[in-house]
């Protein structure tokens, strides 16, 4: 999918999109940066005036994230009379049915979720894998412009574990997202994590990166995102 993920990237900033979420991974960072420098050329040939180049955003996971979910099924249960419209319906034919593997390709599917609604029998569900922080948060961050935080109400350990592993790259940033789904005590959850976010103006031994992410995470500069949909 990442010839797709190029071209959308260059379409959407053609179009004039202030911003391009895409999930944090190297692979689909850099497709999509490739669209970003090919839109910036076509733009250039057109002598567009006003053309700016979209903020790339990643979006990461306090907790489970949509951005990162697999589709997984035994096709040992499966019906053999079964047509597989997942099999047809899948973008890129991460579900297979062939002599030597059967099953979900996982290096390929992206959990777009087409193929769930199609099952005829249920079999078919998708399980979310969290983002590993540690393992590529040097690599992502770096090369990004925004940061999209994925949460749930009541997840304050995860955020604040999440939000210390990213303090080395987060004064970089332009713009931080904050998505939660609404629900009870959604307000005061959210002002307990605007206070996690909170750098003390009079930490010691602060220095020019902890200034730059104080001016970052003040309320201008953060977008709370309270449908929680990616």
């Amino acid at each position: 999918a990442l010839p797709e993920i190029r071209t959308l990237t260059l379409t959407y900033a053609l179009a004039g999109a202030d911003c391009i979420d895409v999930a944090a991974d190297p692979a689909v960072i850099a497709a999509a940066k490739s669209g970003l420098d090919a839109a910036e050329r076509i733009a250039k040939a057109d002598q567009r005036s006003g053309y700016r180049r979209p903020w790339l955003m990643v979006s990461m996971s306090a907790g489970e994230d949509p951005h990162f979910r697999k589709a997984e099924f035994d096709p040992a249960i499966c019906p053999k009379d079964c047509p597989r419209p997942c099999e047809k319906i899948c973008p890129v034919e991460a579900i297979e049915f062939a002599a030597d593997f059967a099953g979900v390709r996982r290096d390929r599917c992206y959990g777009c979720g087409r193929c769930l609604p199609v099952r005829p029998w249920g079999l078919i569900a998708a399980h979310s894998y969290p983002t590993p922080i540690d393992a590529v948060a040097q690599q992502v961050l770096s090369k990004v412009d925004a940061l999209e935080i994925h949460t749930h109400v009541g997840e304050h350990a995860a955020f604040k574990d999440l939000w210390q592993t990213l303090q080395p790259w987060v004064g970089n940033l332009q713009i931080i997202s904050i998505s939660c789904p609404d629900g009870e005590g959604l307000i005061n959850y959210l002002k307990d994590l605007q206070q996690i976010m909170k750098v003390p103006e009079s930490a010691p031994g602060k220095d020019l990166k902890a200034s730059a992410i104080a001016l970052k995470t003040k309320s201008h500069h953060v977008i709370w995102q309270t449908d929680g949909r990616p």
